[in-house]
């Protein structure tokens, strides 16, 4: 019997006004086994970010379950869940949220300390970890200093640096050059297989998908496909327009 990371059941999130109805997720079951990287493709309004926020806890679904490990997010109360957040989870969106007043050093370092595990060896780690994501030249300094490419890698470091079980992110590559971009998701993926993570990337970059395991369309707030052949990954990695993942081949 597999055992997965981050699995949901029928999970379902419904936005209401008045007598309009809005299904933004719908009755989706996801398992993520240790070690996997997997990407949510699909149109605006798909409901990507939102799957990806019900699964940070940081939107409480309508319906279903998440459980992380097993356990479920169900019965805990606000301060049982953003410990549980904070120690379980790692995810870097859009909008990185640095401490402004921080250097990148110290903004990686903050998650440490927020888990009462910073030490002499973790800040090592914390500098390695920046290192390797090529900011080298950028330990000491502030967001402010850096661009906007740069700072979103610091925001990576951060997500994965307390060895959260789960590791979230939402248009990562974002604000990085192709080059860049494409480096920052190898070394992504290469810390999940490597730490035996579950990580759950969004992306409307298909070449994107060419590091992770699977990849899942959603449509409409429903999982419409998904892609676990390393081939057909490969193909669709290869294309440049969102509509080619029709193409029967991937089928």
């Amino acid at each position: 019997m597999d055992t997965y990371i981050l699995n949901t059941v029928d999970l379902s999130k419904t936005y209401k006004s008045n007598e309009l109805v809005v299904n933004a997720v719908s009755k989706v079951s996801l398992q993520v086994k240790p070690g996997e990287f997997i990407a949510l493709v699909g149109p605006s309004g798909s409901g990507k970010t939102t799957m990806l926020a019900m699964l940070a806890t940081l939107l409480e679904s309508t319906e279903g379950h998440i459980y992380i490990d097993g356990e479920p997010f169900d019965n805990m109360n606000n301060k049982q869940r953003a410990k549980f957040r904070r120690e379980k989870i790692g995810f870097t969106f859009q909008d990185n949220n640095l401490v402004p007043y921080l250097t990148a050093t110290e903004n990686v370092e903050l998650m440490l300390r927020l888990n009462g595990i910073y030490n002499p060896v973790e800040a090592i780690r914390a500098k390695d970890l920046l290192l390797r994501l090529g900011l080298d030249e950028q330990l000491n300094s502030l967001p402010s200093q850096m661009s906007k490419g740069q700072q979103q890698r610091v925001a990576i470091a951060r997500s994965l640096i307390h060895d959260p079980r789960v590791v979230l992110a939402d248009e990562p590559t974002a604000s990085l050059d192709t080059q860049r971009a494409k480096q920052v998701v190898q070394i992504f993926s290469d810390l999940i297989h490597e730490e035996q993570r579950a990580g759950i990337m969004v992306t409307h970059d298909l070449r994107m998908c060419k590091y992770v395991d699977r990849v899942i369309q959603m449509v409409d707030g429903t999982i419409n496909r998904i892609i676990a052949d390393p081939a057909d990954i490969d193909i669709l990695a290869g294309t440049s327009e969102f509509d080619k993942l029709s193409t029967p081949s991937l089928l």
